[in-house]
């Protein structure tokens, strides 16, 4: 799923200024993929909600969780506001382009503090172990 948002998150920039429907298209395949992307991460999100009702959240765990929670609200305004757009409604503000130029930089960031995990994961043959270490979990409490 992690290379599916992001060939997705690139590709969508790519044809942009070349078709928009294109565009549309990957931008929607995009925002289908962070669905499943979500569902594979529901342990964490389990246990960083748990732990932050209990209020015993690390430094590394408040980051992330941070960082998860602006990535979808970036993701629900970028895809409202380019429907918006699509729509042709007249704005001001930019919030499609604003709100794209900003999730870019916070999914590079998102990618660069997994980068380990992500580059070093490898597929699972069924009834074997994955060879890669597997992604860092939360910290027993």
């Amino acid at each position: 799923m992690d290379l599916v948002l992001i060939a997705a998150g690139i590709i969508s920039v790519l044809f942009e200024p070349t078709s928009i429907a294109i565009h549309s298209v990957i931008g929607l395949i995009f925002v289908g993929a962070v669905g499943p992307h979500l569902w594979n991460r529901r342990t964490w999100i389990r246990g960083a909600a748990r732990r932050l009702w209990q209020r015993r959240l690390t430094r590394t765990l408040r980051w992330s969780l941070a960082q998860s929670v602006l990535l979808s609200a970036l993701v629900m305004v970028m895809t409202v506001s380019g429907l918006w757009d699509w729509l042709d409604v007249p704005t001001k503000i930019r919030w499609h382009a604003i709100s794209s130029v900003i999730l870019i930089g916070v999914a590079l960031r998102h990618a660069w503090t997994r980068r380990d995990w992500l580059l070093h994961r490898r597929m699972r043959a069924p009834g074997r172990r994955p060879a890669a270490r597997p992604e860092p979990q939360l910290p027993a409490p």
